[in-house]
């Protein structure tokens, strides 16, 4: 008896759960989820430390409603880092300008991720120092 009584409060607890959402002026809201493809960088891309870039983004089928903010974060061997590149951007712009870290170790490990929706990972692409740069090979 109390198996059933502990049983049916743990399911009403879970269906209360899983039935609430985000509401607006008394109707369910539809959040529409939105991954869009990087463009760039890409595999083939070389940042320099300290220099400016454009991270792209296909727009070409964004959702009316987004419902979170956006921002870019820099990614090291798949793994999100805390730096932060940009955030407080329109997604529907397709674009956002950036500036290459320069207190970051040089390799070609490097990623980029777009949140907003839902978070989107670049292919892996080069980050040089700026020596590097002046002086191939360094």
């Amino acid at each position: 008896m109390q198996f059933t009584l502990l049983a049916s409060s743990l399911m009403a607890l879970a269906v209360s759960a899983v039935s609430a959402s985000p509401v607006s002026n008394g109707a369910r809201m539809i959040l529409d989820v939105w991954s869009p493809t990087i463009i760039s960088p890409n595999a083939s891309t070389v940042w320099t430390e300290g220099q400016q870039y454009n991270v792209t983004w296909d727009t070409s089928n964004a959702p009316v409603n987004i419902s979170n903010g956006a921002s870019v974060r820099l990614g090291q061997d798949g793994v999100l880092t805390d730096t932060t590149l940009a955030s407080g951007f329109d997604l529907r712009q397709g674009w956002v300008s950036v500036t290459c870290p320069s207190n970051v170790v040089p390799g070609d490990d490097y990623s980029v991720i777009l949140f907003g929706d839902s978070g989107n990972q670049s292919p892996q692409f080069t980050i040089q120092s700026s020596l590097e740069s002046i002086l191939p090979g360094l």
